[in-house]
């Protein structure tokens, strides 16, 4: 594990290190070391001193220079590598010291890597603000400690990097560290691998027990990790008290931190061991015979008589594993064939992991940082790939034209981000298919005609200059795809009403598309087309999930003629599609949209969203790549939704990026809570009155706290009498977020997790049906209970890397318990009985086992003690951002914490703003913190063409990258006579020879 924490500011560091005794004490010289290059060219070698570790910290060179002598520097970074408790048992109670250099080198390696790509210096010779530059040298110091403090066996090494930083011209200059702080969980997992490297070249056996790459050496049971562990049971309390993910090591780092007891005094260390032995004997541990069995494998062990039965059995498996890599699938982005002989088992393992690590992100981003990838191939857990390794396996791959580097603007040339031919390929056809429905498809009537008649059909709900400028365009253009950019709250649902009704007066069906089943059903519910004296048309608008769309016309529109291909084009001819929420939608979704539109003769493909709010799960940002190549379009800038005059200062200022000052205006709703920030939101809402609860909703993106803020209400209501009965303790599903890639690696795989099997002919000769996970054996093999209780064994590496067919979706097991008058939020959907995805119900009756509920159309629904549904229910008085967008609400109560990197982002804390009409208050632990972790994380999404410099997607602007990008529309039309800028050509064969995949519906819930 790593954790990385500041150290004091410069005038107080080198007292209280002094003073603390923390990281230069008494013990012998060799448990210190200077190292960096920029020790060397110090001269600063061996052991650390105290007086030059102390004039470090504080910015003196030996020669008395000072660097940085800003009154706000730090003094520097402290990072700290802990040893898995398995290995700290070996070197403690074993009496290994070899696990000691092992972890030396481990670090050593990570510090090399740090220190080649993510030392920094700022620039000022083109820009008054600085920009940073790559060193390549740093001044750090290193220190062996071996306990915990609670005093268990913990060896962990803390690495000491000053604030200073050598150029290539020779001067020190202050370290710009942000790369380091950004890029801390690559440098964790470049730890856990090369520690695990190293450990296993002693003859140690390992195993992966966590997602960063965390492992444990086997052998050493849970039992005992656990016993030894006191101060990760601390640690572990308070991130289930905070909400927090025990598998999150970015909330558990901020936790160590901020949860540090003053260090404990080991005065007897012979006592303290004599303490640990005694501890260890009371659980039937025995150390050595691990350390004296890992001397027995390792390599220099020598020659060992063969016919030792754990020698034929280790080998054996050495044999049967290596046999195993050679004959797996063929993969277009390793060596295949009799070509794979050729390489050594770790450099075969390499090529996998790394091809891997391309797939994982691939599935979710177009482009990443080489540090991105290296984590990614590195937590895969392949023996002996290395960080070093991974960037071999790129620069091949780059050579070979299978991996692209991305344009760079920086003064030292770095190349920040990579992509792949596919993104690039998906990305140019989806402008191309834009380009190509230029002027194909007629207006329906004149634009002169087009305000009257849309007034005529708008009946009560009066249109606005932009909402007629848009329906205008839509009615009127030649072009076939349409554009709509519109704030939230513009009042889109009205407009599409309007546009319904004049296409409907026309002769012409307009299809409803949406990323979600709740999002298809609030189309279908929250439209209606009207005649022309107001009259609202029965049957309204037919409304699809985009996935459910894409699948039954793909193939039809790809093979150009036969039978798919004319039941497809006769459905589709002349038919309207409306495509509302727009960016939530994917690359590969989007294009399938287009391809669809244009090779089937659709009239419209109406595009309506706002590219400033949330972004595919998937990879790309389809939508905001459209916009910027200046299709026909128009925009709805003017906000209709909030009512009060704080909430629409509230929310305009959130829009233009400035949520300090949005958080200013709200002024008291903004609550600081600290640690029982949780505690808080819930009260907030618990204290309302029945009328106000009804119309507020609760805010959480995360997981674990949606399910604590949930649990916290239920708990407060069934006080008050409001939920009532025994219960009904249920065990629902929830998915496990592994991309198809990741389910070819046993490491995703734990017991309790439930697989189901999509599909027939499914990998590892798996019948359709639902599968208990209970672990995996020895050979990688997951071990899955079937319905009717046989065993059966999937090896996960026969998966084809190149079947993208949903065959596989992985679920995690949760406790939930259920009382007469809860609500509920429905994970699946029931098309029979009108149960959608993410909808809410209501818990009327539990009976005998049979739960009665009401459904969002009012119809009673009876789910008895086997009825799947059950599975697919949960809480639903808090909500997650992606169920945010597309829903409003008269108020809001919203929780963001400050240390959720990822959760707490630009796009996020927009549509909490923008979702309400008249109240929200926002419960945070930190207000500055948040708002510094806000304003450092936008929340976008990458875009091949982008990364590539092929197109400019978002605009920049001073002081940072753009937040949105607003095209010039005189009056808010677009012409279709417009010119699209200049795109390289798109290999159709290619294109057509991406794997078409059976998209599945999307589950709103997956969050980070």
């Amino acid at each position: 594990m790593l954790s990385v924490a500041s150290v004091s500011s410069a005038g107080g560091a080198a007292n209280y290190f002094a003073k603390d005794d923390y990281y230069v004490g008494d013990g012998p010289a060799e448990l210190s070391e200077w190292g960096g290059k920029g020790a060397e060219a110090l001269g600063l070698l061996g052991p650390v001193s105290k007086e030059d570790f102390e004039k470090v910290l504080d910015g003196k060179l030996p020669d008395g220079t000072i660097v940085n002598a800003s009154e706000k520097r730090r003094a520097g970074i402290d990072l700290t590598f802990s040893m898995p408790k398995s290995a700290s048992l070996m070197a403690q109670l074993g009496g290994d010291k070899r696990v000691l250099g092992a972890q030396h080198a481990a670090v050593k390696s990570v510090m090399s890597y740090l220190e080649k790509h993510f030392a920094e210096a700022r620039d000022y010779s083109r820009n008054p603000k600085g920009e940073p530059i790559k060193t390549g040298k740093l001044l750090y110091a290193l220190f062996q400690h071996d306990t915990s403090r609670k005093l268990d066996p913990q060896n962990h090494t803390h690495a000491v990097i000053a604030a200073m930083t050598q150029d290539k011209d020779g001067n020190w200059r202050a370290l710009w560290n942000t790369e380091i702080w950004k890029n801390n969980s690559v440098l964790g997992s470049i730890y856990n691998a090369a520690l695990r490297t190293n450990l296993e070249r002693l003859g140690y056996q390992t195993e992966i027990t966590g997602k960063h790459g965390q492992f444990e050496i086997k052998g050493v049971s849970r039992e005992v990790i656990e016993a030894f562990s006191q101060r990760r049971q601390d640690i572990l309390a308070e991130a289930e008290k905070q909400g927090k993910a025990k598998n999150d090591p970015e909330a558990l780092r901020r936790i160590t931190k901020m949860t540090r007891d003053p260090k404990l005094n080991a005065d007897d260390k012979q006592l303290l061991r004599t303490e640990w032995k005694e501890r260890a004997e009371a659980l039937g541990f025995n150390a050595k015979e691990l350390v004296a069995a890992a001397k027995a494998r390792a390599p220099s062990a020598g020659e060992r008589p063969l016919g030792s039965p754990a020698n034929v059995q280790t080998l054996i498996k050495t044999i049967r594993e290596t046999a195993k890599i050679y004959t797996r699938p063929a993969d277009e982005l390793t060596t295949n064939g009799l070509k794979r002989t050729l390489l050594t088992p770790t450099q075969l393992r390499t090529e996998m992991a790394t091809a891997s690590a391309v797939r994982i992100i691939g599935e979710r981003e177009t482009s990443w940082t080489q540090g991105e990838l290296v984590k990614t191939a590195l937590d895969v857990g392949l023996k002996g790939v290395t960080a070093d390794g991974v960037e071999a396996r790129m620069r091949s791959l780059i050579h070979e034209g299978k991996m692209l580097e991305g344009a760079t603007t920086r003064l030292d040339k770095a190349i920040e981000k990579y992509t792949t031919p596919e993104h690039q390929m998906i990305e140019r056809a989806t402008l191309s298919n834009v380009a190509a429905g230029k002027g194909a498809s007629p207006g329906m009537i004149d634009a002169s005609e087009a305000p009257g008649r849309l007034k005529e059909v708008s009946g009560s709900r009066e249109l606005n200059v932009e909402q007629i400028a848009a329906g205008t365009l839509t009615l009127s253009s030649d072009d076939r795809t349409v554009v709509i950019q519109g704030v939230a709250g513009a009042g889109k649902t009205t407009l599409i009403s309007a546009v319904a009704s004049v296409a409907h007066q026309e002769g012409r069906q307009v299809i409803g598309l949406s990323f979600a089943n709740k999002m298809v059903s609030d189309l279908r519910n929250d439209t209606e087309i009207r005649n022309p004296g107001g009259a609202v048309v029965e049957g309204g608008i037919e409304a699809r999930t985009v996935s459910s769309f894409i699948n039954q016309h793909l193939r039809g529109a790809l093979h150009g003629s036969g039978p798919r291909y004319e039941a497809s084009r006769e459905a589709l001819e002349g038919k309207i599609l409306v495509l509302d929420e727009a960016s939530l939608v994917a690359n590969k979704p989007m294009n399938d949209l287009l391809t669809i539109a244009n090779k089937l003769g659709v009239e419209k493909l109406i595009m309506i969203g706002d590219r400033a709010q949330l972004q595919p799960i998937e990879a790309g940002k389809s939508f905001s790549l459209i916009q910027a190549d200046n299709p026909a379009m128009a925009r709805l800038d003017t906000s209709l939704r909030q009512r009060t005059e704080h909430m629409k200062e509230a929310a305009g200022l959130a829009r233009a990026g400035n949520f300090k000052e949005s958080f200013e205006r709200l002024g008291e709703r903004v609550v600081e809570a600290g640690k029982d920030h949780l505690e808080v939101t819930a009260k907030t809402w618990l204290d309302l009155s029945p009328e106000d609860r009804d119309r507020t909703a609760i805010y959480s993106s995360g997981r674990d706290a949606r399910s604590l803020l949930n649990r916290m209400v239920q708990d407060g209501l069934r006080a008050e009498g409001k939920v009532t009965g025994e219960g009904l303790r249920l065990t629902t599903l929830l998915p496990a977020h592994a991309t198809h890639e990741e389910l070819r690696y046993p490491g995703t795989y734990r017991e309790g997790q439930l697989l189901e099997v999509m599909r027939h002919k499914a990998p590892g000769d798996l019948l359709r049906g639902r599968y208990d996970v209970e672990g995996v054996d020895g050979q990688d093999r997951v071990l899955l209970r079937d319905e009717n209780g046989k065993l059966q064994r999937l090896d996960p590496s026969s998966i084809d890397p190149a079947d993208k067919r949903d065959a596989l979706r992985l679920s995690e097991k949760h406790e939930e318990t259920i009382f007469e008058g809860d609500k509920v939020r429905w994970t699946e959907k029931d098309d029979a009985r009108k149960l959608m995805k993410s909808e809410e119900a209501k818990v009327l009756a539990i009976k005998d086992g049979v739960v009665t509920v009401e459904n969002r159309n009012g119809d009673t629904v009876e789910l008895k003690q086997d009825d799947r549904m059950l599975e697919r229910m949960g809480l639903a008085y808090a909500l997650n951002m992606h169920q945010a967008q597309g829903d409003t609400r008269d108020m809001a109560i919203g929780e963001m914490h400050s240390s959720a990197r990822y959760l707490s982002n630009e796009r996020l804390a927009l549509v909490m703003m923008t979702r309400v009409r008249d109240d929200i208050t926002i419960v945070t632990d930190d207000k500055k913190r948040l708002l510094a972790q806000i304003g450092r994380n936008p929340g976008d999404k990458t875009s091949a063409l982008e990364t590539l410099g092929e197109k400019q997607v978002e605009l920049p602007k001073e002081g940072g990258p753009a937040r949105d990008f607003h095209p010039k529309i005189p009056d808010h039309l677009r012409s279709s006579e417009d010119k699209l800028s200049p795109l390289p050509s798109v290999d159709r064969d290619s294109l057509r020879a991406l794997p078409q995949i059976e998209l599945p519906e999307r589950n709103i819930e997956r969050s980070r």
